[in-house]
């Protein structure tokens, strides 16, 4: 069990390695949200946000069905994301280039995605599953049933099983690198996607499918650090 977790720490530590810090201009950004509906109880700073449910704050995105955002004394934000039945919770990052001519970016999803505006931590639970691309060709891929990911330290902490004790282990494609600022193709076991959807499921809804937007002079900013 050991050496299956040493060996597990190592391949992080190589995608990690290979990884930029997310776009540092995004905390700077303002959060906007777009909903169908929207309940808002001011006095505890909670906001229910339902139906196709799209926010962007930079060049970072969430998409899913319902999502709870709280707001703490200090103006930081934290978001809570749930996909509708069937269907997975999306998040998008592009990430600051670390090699010229090579843009990175990542794509996300889970039932459940949490976002904490102070800590830039991204957690995504069942289903997790987090691709990283280069110029639109995938790189790397990690799956499990937990990832949190933090954009500042560009590091993941991955569990493959469930708070319950259930689900399955940690599976990770590494894309090898050919030489420095090299962009091999990814084989078909990269691009393959590692996570399993139960019958029926579908891809999440598209931020361009019409959701109304939510009250277009409110902006969900972050505190200030």
């Amino acid at each position: 069990m050991r050496g299956g977790a040493l060996a597990c720490a190592a391949m992080l530590a190589a995608l990690a390695a290979q990884s930029a810090l997310a776009e540092r201009d995004d905390k700077l950004k303002p959060a906007n949200v777009t909903a169908d509906h929207s309940t808002l109880d001011d006095l505890h700073q909670v906001e229910i946000l339902t139906g196709h449910v799209v926010l962007i704050k930079g060049t970072m995105r969430l998409t899913g069905e319902r999502m709870e955002h709280h707001q703490d004394e200090k103006g930081y934000q934290f978001y809570v994301v749930t996909a509708a039945p069937d269907q997975l919770a999306t998040f998008h990052e592009r990430r600051d280039p670390v090699r010229e001519g090579i843009e990175q970016t990542l794509d996300g999803v889970g039932e459940r995605i949490e976002y904490d505006d102070k800590s830039e931590v991204v957690t995504l639970i069942r289903q997790a599953d987090v691709k990283r691309f280069e110029n639109g060709e995938q790189r790397d891929e990690i799956s499990g049933s937990k990832i949190v990911y933090d954009s500042r330290k560009a590091s993941y902490e991955v569990d493959g099983k469930s708070a319950d004790g259930s689900g399955g282990r940690v599976i990770m494609h590494i894309a090898p690198r050919n030489g420095p600022g090299a962009t091999a193709p990814a084989t078909p076991a990269t691009a393959r996607a590692t996570v399993q959807l139960p019958p029926g499921t579908r891809t999440p809804a598209s931020p361009l499918d019409g959701p109304t937007p939510l009250r277009p002079d409110r902006n969900l900013s972050g505190g200030s650090q």
